[in-house]
């Protein structure tokens, strides 16, 4: 579970533009890296480390794939020129 939480984490990491699969993944990360921690506490398995880093990597992810959605969302109605685009047909005069 450590190795498959490290490797999730890392891929997380690495597509987080990719930001709905990005967060898909840290989420699996966080779920298997608390499975290989827990079962490396009772003894079952040797890869504390690798458990802990794939949650702290599946967390990054996370949050990483979390704030690209929210620039995404916020930017989505502006205008290369940062104005907003509201539809339709403008009110001002053409000179």
């Amino acid at each position: 579970m450590g190795d498959a939480s490290l490797a999730l984490g890392i891929i997380g990491l690495v597509l987080f533009l990719a930001f709905p699969l990005a967060m898909i993944l840290g989420v699996l990360a966080l779920i298997f890296g608390g499975i290989g921690h827990a079962r490396a506490r009772r003894g079952e398995a040797g890869n504390h480390g690798q458990a802990l880093a794939g949650m702290i990597c599946g967390g990054v992810a996370l949050v990483l794939g979390t704030l690209v959605l929210v620039l995404v969302v916020s930017t989505a109605g502006e205008n290369v020129d940062g104005r907003v685009d509201e539809g339709g047909y403008s009110a001002t005069s053409v000179r």
